[in-house]
Order: structure tokens, then C-alpha cells, then sequence
């Protein structure tokens, strides 16, 4: 199975009724089952500037992972292979470790819990990433 050629044609092991995005470094594909595109994602009847910030939001954070830590490590035909210069690694890590510094300084009150930074870290760069890109479209 491992050396076999990746169908990217074929549905994953999600249903297609999910309320969730993914994104698949193999791949390099990011999927939007139909079920999320529904409320509070998406609307049609609602104004453009909700649906950029709601589903917009989650397809710039999907596409974020494709250079988060993990997502980095995947080329454009979702080789696993270094394709960042020393400089672009190095620049990277700067702003990741930026990161997991700032989310590792918050506290979950109710739980008196510091989060672990350096475990979420995907997840945040991607939620900053997907913030960041969704806000950007509201001045296009």
C-alpha cells in the first residue's frame, strides 16, 4: 500500500456529510466536505463580508496547514522532502516558536490550566493563519 499511487480521486474515510475541513499533505489537497458548507460556515442569503469571515476563515486555515510544521514537509505532489531554503526553515521557526511562546503564556481559568503551546502548535499557526488571510479579503 505504502508504494502504491496515491488516487486523489477517491473520497477519504470522512462522510461527506461531516461538519469539518481537512487538509491531506499526501494529497496536498484540502477538503471541504458538503456539510460544512451550511450555517454558521456558509450562507447564501447572508452578506459577502459573513461568508469571508465564517468559510473563509476555514479554507485559509486548511491551506495554512499545507506550511504549518507538519504541511511544510510535503512538496507540491505530496512527496515528504525538504523544499524550504535554510533561510525560509529558518525564518519559520522564529515565527512558530513566536507561537507557541504566546499560547503557552495562556490560561484556561476555570481549570487553572496553561495550554501547551508546543503541542497545539499547528492547529494555532493554522487559526492565525486562517484569521490573518480571511481578514485580508474583507479589503479586496
Amino acid at each position: 500500500m505504502l508504494r502504491e499511487p496515491v488516487d486523489r480521486k477517491a473520497w477519504g474515510a470522512s462522510p461527506p456529510t461531516i461538519v469539518n475541513a481537512f487538509y491531506s499533505p499526501p494529497r496536498n489537497q484540502i477538503i471541504f466536505p458538503a456539510g460544512i458548507l451550511q450555517m454558521p460556515f456558509f450562507n447564501k442569503d447572508a452578506p459577502k463580508y459573513l461568508n469571508y469571515g465564517a468559510i473563509g476563515m476555514v479554507i485559509a486555515h486548511e491551506i495554512t496547514h499545507g506550511f504549518d510544521d507538519s504541511g511544510r514537509q510535503y512538496d507540491k505532489d505530496g512527496n515528504r522532502i525538504s523544499w524550504w531554503s535554510p533561510d525560509t526553515i529558518e525564518s519559520f521557526n522564529a515565527h512558530k516558536q513566536c507561537i507557541i511562546d504566546q499560547y503557552s503564556k495562556y490560561v484556561i481559568t476555570q481549570i487553572n490550566m496553561t495550554l501547551n503551546g508546543l503541542q497545539t502548535q499547528g492547529e494555532n499557526i493554522a487559526d492565525n493563519g486562517g484569521i490573518k488571510e480571511s481578514y485580508y479579503v474583507g479589503f479586496i
